[in-house]
């Protein structure tokens, strides 16, 4: 058998470290922290109504919530011999992460439900990645959906309801998230983490969610 001429494997291995960075930076728990941060730092009377101490708190308990209690819970799984890695490429490995996850978004949500110093869009954005993560265990069972497509689909989904609910001008910001979306559902499928359903799906359904919910709650 021939090998590889050696530029193509020099090639394939970096468009596998550019795939697995792109997974990395983009991690579906970052989604939610990414989607508050890219509504305060867009020139919008949002960002300009919320006192800069509520936007570091929003944004301090979302990352601890929904990305530090998380990943400290994945490496407990890890030492433990639970899940053999960190990527979880497994679906059975997935369910106990997912399952804390949602313990950890419904404390998020509770947390932020009965505080009076936060808008209700932003009550509305954590129910729906609530509801992304609880369908995302569910549908793991059986079929191994794209987190990651789901993450930033919700993103998308959540800024083009704030952007028409609230009349708030974030069309750039916006395109950007479809532009990193499809930059994310190239890594999953460059590592041969998901099929293309898999990944079409997945951000179909957390766009479709977030959308949802902001435009009607």
């Amino acid at each position: 058998m021939m090998e590889e001429p050696q530029e193509l494997q020099i090639t394939g291995k970096g468009e596998l470290r550019f795939a697995k960075f792109i997974s990395f930076v983009f991690h579906p728990l970052l989604m939610p922290t990414y989607g508050f941060i890219l509504i305060f730092c867009t020139k919008n009377y949002i960002a300009t109504f919320v006192r800069y101490e509520i936007k570091l708190i929003i944004i301090g308990i979302t990352f601890f919530f929904t990305f530090v209690l998380p990943a400290i819970n994945a490496f407990v799984l890890l030492k433990m011999g639970r899940i053999k890695s960190l990527e979880m490429e497994s679906q059975q490995e997935r369910l106990i992460p997912y399952g804390s996850a949602v313990f950890y978004y419904a404390a998020l949500l509770y947390l932020f439900h009965n505080s009076n110093n936060f808008l209700t869009i932003f009550k509305t954005v954590i129910l729906g990645a609530a509801c992304s993560i609880v369908l995302t265990l569910i549908i793991n069972i059986k079929w191994k959906i794209s987190a990651h497509m789901i993450g930033v689909g919700g993103v998308g989904g959540a800024l083009l309801g704030i952007m028409y609910r609230l009349r708030v001008d974030m069309e750039f910001v916006f395109f950007m998230i479809i532009l990193a979306a499809g930059f994310i559902g190239y890594a999953r499928l460059r590592l041969n983490a998901h099929t293309p359903a898999q990944v079409y799906a997945g951000f179909l359904l957390g766009f479709l969610i977030q959308l949802g919910l902001t435009m009607t709650y």
